[in-house]
């Protein structure tokens, strides 16, 4: 927010230079982000009326002007300016004068005449030409007719104003005002603040009645202010008007307007104007569930709408987006006559979605978001009257129309004394901090024994609980009066959880296996899921308010973005990869209305000179590690992975994950090596089925018997079934079983495969014989055959 400087000192009394100011201010909570001379160089021009122009004789296009600078004689000032005539007063530089740009002025001779100074421009004052139109600032800047000659620019044209820009958190809704900012600087310097003048003649009539009834059919008004008005004439506003306008950073337009805006930063309260005779009805409903589809706003653009946006609207149409921008259909124009001045409050939720939902933001939207009191309705109302009148703008109709639904009641405070002092860490005294909030403007009742029952104006919408309190003692006692003190209180050693010390020896375990730690972000989209060949299905999160399409959703898988790292490897012409990310996948929660299911999940993947029995080690290893038995690697999975080299990780009925070879469609679709792998497992179900106790086993005490035995069969039969077959026999002396040889080739029938598996057989008390394996063994080869038809081989 722009502060001007001058403007401030109209209500404080400010005797520090704007630095010192600016950090006080600073030091009071209030941030001071920059302050910003309008020229520190203009000195020494000063205002003169133009008596006489003269063609120059020698040069078509030189006028020789006279120049009354209320100078014992007319000065001399040849100039090319087009615009200037007599009569016109203007800012004239004379002889040693300066100039934005630091060039001194001397006398100059034009071809025979001497011109001793020129007349300026905007630009050459150091004001902001962004705020003039081009007729003025391409041309010598033309003064008020009544204003007094020989007066030092510098201080007429506030050309010695600094502006400060003020950092406002999204809570002090109340500082978005010139009049809000004085307060703050009063409550930091300790100083009185000028009241406002507001319109106060005493009305015998209610005039207004006659033109204008309110309607407010919903509750996010809580307030709507009206005063109506007869248009004198519609000009530009006073100098004095127009310069505050325009060190806050607001192009003056006319009168009428120029009063609106002018209210809005002094006070902080939006104001709009219609034109009376525009809006074809007398009467205003303010509402939502409008019908219609589309409003024309000021700046001529049509806007579509909805039924959820308030409008302001003729009782049959909508005439303005309620809080953010007036509708063209009732715009103030040269011919208007009566006026009606609208002073609402509006609810800030309902102005940011609306303000969101047009795509538009305005300096009303930006103060209605951050909260606007509804005592400043009327407020502002009686101020923007008042000016009316000052300036000779209107005549004002008798009456005022106040729609107030729900008045507020007054905020009070319960605190005491020795807790502020506790809780900020200081030790004052109890009239020392009734005399804080006093100068913040708090009115306190002091019930005794430190209690205090502070009043909260109705402008301070942040002050709602104690510790509220306690902050405003703590900025103006001053931040950097607080006494600094070590921290109290017993230190505890922090430490991980088991499941995060759990994901640290995965971590380990994997990175000792050669692959590289991976971050991606948690955004997907649609398509990129269609890309890994999988139905996206009604498990999906959308996003609200995406960054873009490609990030519309967040994630239920890892294995895109792992696949997306693949990729990029893969194209910078790096041979070979292994990468692993742990991360959160988001689900659609069942229960409507609940937050997404998080499940934490762990993706492995690899290329070039790797298989897919090298990643399947590695999963195994992580099982065997994490102490989970018994787990099963079964031919299923989903249509990522190549549908004949792909399986799911099972513990029982317990899904862990799946593995397998990406698909050729995927392989394309993300421009992988022909040969990619990946497996995402369920970091959640790891975790419940880990068994970290070690269990301690004596060495054996007797010889273990060995037994080989190699099988040709159908090369579709899984080895894991083959393997839980031969488990399947074990009465107590089995102690492993292990595939050792898998071949096919010449040696083989076509469609045959041949597994040689070593079974280990040991007793925990004996020596065992043949007549005890035999049996086994003969068993196992007669439930291979009928189950599987295997045959040994030869």
């Amino acid at each position: 927010m722009l502060v001007s400087l001058n403007w401030l000192k109209e209500y404080v009394k400010i005797e520090q230079d704007p630095k010192t100011f600016g950090d006080i201010l600073t030091m009071s909570g209030t941030k001071v982000e920059t302050i910003d001379p309008i020229s520190d160089e203009v000195s020494g021009v000063i205002t003169g009326k133009i008596v006489k122009i003269e063609k120059h004789p020698d040069a078509d296009k030189l006028v020789v002007c006279q120049i009354d600078v209320a100078a014992a004689s007319p000065l001399t000032i040849v100039t090319s300016a087009t615009n200037v005539f007599e009569g016109a007063v203007v800012p004239v530089a004379v002889e040693n004068s300066v100039v934005a740009g630091g060039h001194k002025m001397s006398r100059t001779d034009f071809r025979g005449i001497m011109s001793y100074g020129m007349m300026c421009s905007v630009e050459e004052l150091g004001m902001n030409t962004d705020l003039f139109t081009p007729e003025i600032k391409n041309g010598i800047y033309i003064l008020p007719e009544n204003t007094e000659l020989g007066v030092e620019v510098r201080d007429l044209l506030w050309i010695d104003d600094s502006i400060i820009e003020v950092e406002l958190t999204a809570n002090r809704g109340d500082c978005q005002s010139i009049y809000g900012i004085a307060r703050e600087a009063a409550a930091a310097l300790d100083e009185a603040v000028a009241p406002v003048k507001l319109y106060d003649k005493k009305e015998t009539q209610n005039q207004i009645a006659d033109y204008l009834s309110v309607k407010v059919e919903t509750e996010l008004c809580p307030r709507y202010v009206a005063k109506m008005f007869k248009v004198k004439k519609i000009e530009p506003s006073p100098l004095w008007m127009q310069l505050k306008l325009l060190n806050s950073g607001v192009r003056p337009i006319n009168n009428i307007v120029d009063v609106t805006n002018y209210v809005m930063l002094e006070l902080g309260q939006p104001l709009h104007a219609f034109d009376y005779k525009s809006l074809n009805s007398d009467e205003i409903v303010v509402k939502t569930g409008n019908k219609e589809k589309t409003v024309v706003t000021l700046d001529d653009k049509e806007r579509d709408i909805d039924e959820s946006m308030m409008m302001i609207t003729n009782g049959k149409y909508p005439v303005a987006v309620a809080g953010i921008m007036g509708g063209a259909n009732s715009e103030i124009t040269e011919n208007t006559e009566y006026v009606v001045l609208e002073s609402a409050c509006f609810d800030k939720t309902s102005i940011r979605l609306t303000s969101k939902k047009l795509g538009m933001r305005t300096e009303a939207s930006g103060r209605y978001e951050k909260g606007i009191y509804p005592g400043l309705a009327e407020t502002a109302a009686l101020r923007a009257t008042y000016l009316f009148d000052l300036i000779g703008a209107c005549d004002v109709l008798e009456g005022i129309i106040d729609v107030y639904l729900k008045p507020e009641e007054p905020h009070e405070v319960a605190v005491n004394v020795d807790w502020i002092n506790r809780f900020i860490g200081i030790d004052l005294s109890e009239d020392e901090i009734i005399r804080i909030f006093e100068r913040l403007f708090l009115t306190v009742e002091n019930k005794g024994k430190g209690n205090l029952v502070v009043k909260v104006p109705d402008y301070r919408q942040d002050l709602e609980i104690r510790e509220d309190l306690a902050e405003e003692v703590a900025r103006i006692y001053g931040y950097n009066r607080i006494p600094s003190t070590i921290m109290g209180g017993t230190t505890l050693v922090g430490g991980k959880t088991v499941k995060q010390k759990y994901q640290d020896m995965l971590q380990s375990l994997l990175v000792g296996a050669g692959y590289y730690q991976t971050l991606t972000t948690s955004f997907t989209s649609v398509n990129r899921i269609n890309a890994l060949n999988m139905d996206c299905g009604d498990d999906l999160v959308p996003l609200i308010n995406p960054l873009g399409e490609e990030n519309s959703i967040m994630r239920n898988t890892l294995v895109g973005h792992q696949l997306e790292v693949v990729s990029l490897n893969h194209n910078r012409k790096n041979p070979q990869g292994r990468f692993f990310e742990f991360a959160q996948t988001y689900h659609k929660n069942p229960n409507k209305g609940e937050l997404p299911i998080e499940r934490k999940h762990l993706v492995i993947s690899s290329y070039g000179n790797t298989d897919y029995f090298d990643i399947k080690g590695v999963v195994e290893l992580l099982l065997d590690r994490s102490g989970i038995a018994d787990y099963d690697f079964v031919l299923a999975g989903p249509d990522l992975y190549h549908p004949g080299r792909k399986a799911e990780i099972r513990v029982g009925d317990t899904l862990v994950g799946q593995i397998g070879e990406i698909h050729p469609v995927v392989v394309k679709n993300y421009d992988l090596p022909k040969r990619t792998y990946a497996c995402e497992l369920d970091f959640d179900v790891m975790a419940g089925l880990q068994q970290d106790a070690i269990k301690f086993v004596e060495m054996p005490k007797y010889p273990g018997s060995s037994r080989d035995i190699a099988l040709v069969l159908d090369e579709d039969v899984p080895a894991s079934k083959i393997e839980a077959t031969i488990k399947s026999h074990d009465t107590g002396i089995m102690e492993n079983v292990e595939l050792f040889d898998v071949y096919q080739g010449e040696q083989i029938e076509k469609g045959k495969k041949s597994l040689a598996y070593s079974i280990l057989f040991r007793h925990p008390e004996r020596t065992l014989t043949d007549d005890d394996i035999n049996p086994v063994m003969d068993e196992i080869l007669s439930d291979l055959k009928n189950g599987f038809n295997a045959q040994l081989r030869d």
